[in-house]
């Protein structure tokens, strides 16, 4: 779909294997995708890049997603690039479920499960990023 052509997508998990796989799929989508095992580097590389999405782990050692959000929102302010959590989590550590609405509250646009099916989460992003924003 013409559409995707030129929509940067960011990966940001400490997961190879996975992000390998999910950036073959985009890239077949007609998405730009770059992704990062180190939180760390992708938040220095993230503000050249200017994503158009960040798919956002939040299991990752070191610095965790809920860490890498507070950052990306202090960098980049209101222009935070919209954030889509990944993750196979169902709780936060405090036990709140982790669903759309928790996304929503904490200033991400979404969840999308890790196990889902690889066109589910293909799907799922084309209809993210082609909403009128």
């Amino acid at each position: 779909m013409p559409e995707e052509k030129g929509k940067k997508i960011v990966i940001i998990d400490d997961e190879k294997s996975f992000c390998e796989v999910l950036l073959f799929a985009l890239k077949k989508a007609g998405f730009e995708v770059i992704y990062y095992t180190d939180p760390q580097e992708a938040l220095i590389k993230i503000v050249e890049i200017k994503p158009d999405l960040i798919l956002l782990d939040l299991v990752m050692p070191i610095i965790n997603g809920f860490d890498v959000l507070t950052y990306l929102k202090n960098d980049f302010k209101e222009k935070t690039p919209p954030i889509i959590i990944l993750t196979n989590l169902e709780y936060t550590p405090s036990g709140i479920k982790i669903d759309d609405s928790y996304a929503v509250s904490i200033g991400t646009s979404g969840v999308i499960r890790k196990t889902s099916d690889l066109n589910e989460i293909i799907e799922k992003i084309k209809n993210f990023l082609n909403q009128d924003r």
